[in-house]
């Protein structure tokens, strides 16, 4: 009995062992053996060091005032434990403050003594590696992904857990790549929760890229920043106007909520088609399915940011318009990585860390929202917009109520109420006119030219569409047609939002005397790459095109200078020898090679697509090998001229875009049936395949030129709800 009983003891204790070691939530090793235990240089990042003196060579006095503020103090404790990469660029910003210190406002420095925060938290394997530890094992998704997803294993990214506070959420990470190591600061992400609609108020999951300069048309999201002198400022309209009268909510009816010191535009970089693993599904208790194959490409048009804030009182708590808010001082920091990276990638994700606890949330009213005021803006992307019938349906049931609905919600809160309403439309410049893009650009001719697209946003090739129906999206079009079509429906589009309006301020008991107060305009989004033409061909207008298309007749162009200035590089440059035999039909839209039809024009496309394609592959090269790279088009082909120079590499770019072709020829992408067989063969013989196959390729990048833009602004002084 008593060895029935030891034995039974014995089993107990084995079970209770093992469910313990499954119980065991993560293995701290396996989660962190990605990272090395090594920080990176800014020398071998970037080209450049950063110099910096200890504490900089303001007076004794000025030293002393300004490393008495608490939040400085706070600053000076976490710098002591950051990598030395961090040390480096905070040290600078404390140089700059300490430079132009006398320059604040008193205001400014009472601010900044009472009032400001910081609240950093250095996690390391030596300051906290418990906490460490959690933090990269409930976030690891989010640091897989851009460590072996995106390829960044250097530098510095952001990660934000846009979960509730009550769960440990609302909270922010500035991660050393290389290390894994760890800044976290508070942060304030939306009241209304996670979502990607527009004007839904609401904060996006996914990857984002961060800008110090970005140039994209419309309403992206602006990286600006400034200097420490006018910290606290607050932006209205993108411009500084003034510093803020509090950094915390007195009351709504005093000040409002402001962007301030510095704000960094989200430019999401997720479509839709890409299975992104998050761990938001469990906390938001959906389905996977239903919420990681994210689509967040509209938050530059959405105007979402990473911003300082003059709601400091507010950070920890999800209580914005929508934007990522951080710290005033905190917002220097991020200034500094973004001004050494040139960009700074950011992944959102939402984590519970704990179960839920009870939480006290500061004073809020929904009506306290740097968002409610400022320009909205709808975008149509995904339809084809010249099929009338179908667009007009969707914008008449679904867009122009709810814009409506939108408009007339924002101008119930405003006193003095004037509205403005803008309509834009482009659609993806076509690949008939790219092959006489020269014959565009240089002669201005265009009676002889048909715009037609011959593939769509999925790599349909048109012929096949047309041979089981009739689809406008392919239809051949003269230039006065393209202009006379989109006329009309931008009429139609303002007809219909001025009856939806007078429904709407009657449902907001708003006189319809109102809608005399808002304007309704139709505006040309010119492209920039188009505006050379604008004077002879009206139809540009409406046609836009990808970056990366952009990029195409960029080397056209290039390629047709060569022809004038140094003819000799098409003897001397093996990879272009083929080109010259069809330079003498240069500047003929009709003649051509008696021996196989090709002219001067398909050439020349030709061998910019390979180009095209061998520059993106080239940058995606250094990306996978850990290089952060910041500069793209025009600006790495100079990089790398400056490195190999210019013979070298556009032999480099031609190899590279030709095994690009090759591959995709063979991939299940590849919806043309043409494949290659060899990259050997002489390239006139593969001409009209491979130009076929460069099209569908370059087929995915077209809905970024594909918008219907609805832009809106309310503009009037806050009346406040609450306070």
């Amino acid at each position: 009995m008593k060895s029935l009983k030891y034995i039974l003891t014995i089993a107990v204790g084995l079970a209770l062992f093992f469910s313990c070691v499954t119980q065991q939530p993560y293995k701290k090793q396996d989660e962190l053996a990605v990272f090395s235990s090594e920080d990176f240089n800014w020398q071998a990042l970037t080209g450049k060091a950063v110099y910096v003196n200890a504490r900089g060579s303001a007076p004794a006095n000025i030293k002393e005032e300004v490393y008495t503020i608490p939040a400085i103090q706070q600053l000076e404790e976490a710098k002591a434990l950051m990598p030395e990469s961090l040390a480096e660029l905070t040290q600078h910003f404390l140089n700059q403050l300490l430079e132009q210190y006398p320059e604040l406002t008193e205001h400014q420095k009472e601010m900044l003594n009472a009032d400001a925060k910081c609240g950093m938290r250095v996690l390391s394997k030596k300051t906290d590696p418990k906490y460490f530890s959690l933090v990269h094992h409930k976030l690891q998704k989010a640091f897989l992904y851009l460590r072996d997803t995106k390829g960044i294993q250097t530098g510095y990214a952001f990660v934000g857990n846009i979960a509730k506070k009550n769960v440990g959420g609302q909270k922010g990470y500035i991660i050393n790549m290389a290390n894994g190591e760890l800044v976290e600061i508070d942060i304030s992400s939306a009241w209304k929760g996670v979502g990607f609609e527009n004007d839904s108020g609401q904060t996006p999951l996914g990857y984002f890229l961060v800008y110090k300069d970005y140039h994209q048309k419309g309403w992206q999201s602006k990286t600006i920043t400034t200097d420490p002198k006018h910290i606290f400022y607050k932006l209205h309209r993108q411009t500084y106007d003034g510093e803020a009268m509090y950094i915390y909510r007195k009351s709504t009816k005093i000040e409002k909520a402001y962007i301030c010191s510095n704000q960094f535009g989200l430019i999401g970089q997720n479509f839709g088609s890409e299975y992104v693993d998050l761990s938001a599904p469990d906390y938001l208790r959906k389905s996977p399915e239903e919420v990681c194959y994210i689509d967040n490409s509209n938050s530059g048009k959405r105007q979402l940011y990473i911003h300082g804030s003059n709601r400091v009182d507010q950070l920890g708590f999800a209580l914005s318009g929508g934007c990522v808010r951080i710290s005033n001082i905190n917002s220097f920091i991020i200034k500094e990585i973004v001004a050494k990276q040139g960009t700074m990638p950011v992944f959102l994700d939402a984590v519970p860390f704990h179960e839920p606890k009870p939480v006290k949330v500061p004073g809020f009213d929904d009506t306290d929202l740097e968002s409610i005021y400022n320009t909205q803006s709808i975008v149509i992307r995904k339809q084809n917009l010249l099929d009338s019938v179908s667009l007009l349906k969707n914008l008449y049931a679904n867009v122009l109520p709810e814009l409506a609905n939108s408009l007339a919600y924002r101008m119930s809160k405003v006193d003095k109420q004037h509205a403005n309403v803008d309509i834009y439309v482009t659609v993806p410049f076509p690949e008939s006119a790219m092959k006489y893009w020269l014959t565009l650009h240089q002669n201005n001719e265009n009676e002889n030219i048909l715009f037609q697209q011959h593939f769509g946003f999925r790599g349909e090739y048109y012929k096949n569409v047309n041979r089981t129906s009739h689809n406008p999206f392919f239809k051949a079009y003269k230039s006065e047609e393209i202009n006379h079509y989109f006329s009309n429906r931008i009429s139609d589009t303002k007809n219909a939002l001025h009856a939806d309006l007078s429904k709407a301020l009657t449902k907001y008991e708003l006189d319809t005397v109102l809608l005399s107060s808002v304007e309704i305009n139709d505006q040309t989004l010119i492209d920039d790459h188009f505006n050379v033409l604008q004077d002879t061909l009206d139809p540009l207008e409406y046609f836009s095109i990808s970056n990366e298309r952009k990029r195409v007749l960029h080397y056209m162009e290039m390629i047709d200078s060569l022809t004038q200035s140094k003819p000799e590089v098409f003897t001397e440059w093996e990879h272009l020898e083929w080109v010259e035999k069809y330079i003498p039909f240069r500047g003929n839209m009709v003649s051509a090679s008696e021996d196989n039809g090709v002219d001067y024009n398909d050439a020349v496309l030709m061998q910019a697509y390979i180009y095209a394609l061998g520059e993106e592959e080239l940058y995606k090269r250094r990306v996978k090998a850990g290089e952060l790279v910041s500069v793209k088009g025009q600006l790495f082909q100079d990089k790398l001229w400056n490195e190999y120079g210019m013979k070298d590499t556009m032999k480099m770019m031609d190899e590279a875009g030709l095994w690009v072709l090759f591959q995709y020829s063979h991939s299940s992408e590849n919806k043309t049936l043409m494949k290659m067989v060899s990259v050997a063969y002489p390239k006139d013989e593969m001409l009209y395949g491979m130009i076929m196959l460069a099209e569908a390729y370059y087929s995915k990048y077209k809905w970024k030129a594909n918008q219907y833009i609805i832009s809106s602004e309310v503009d009037g002084e806050a009346l406040s709800l609450a306070d």
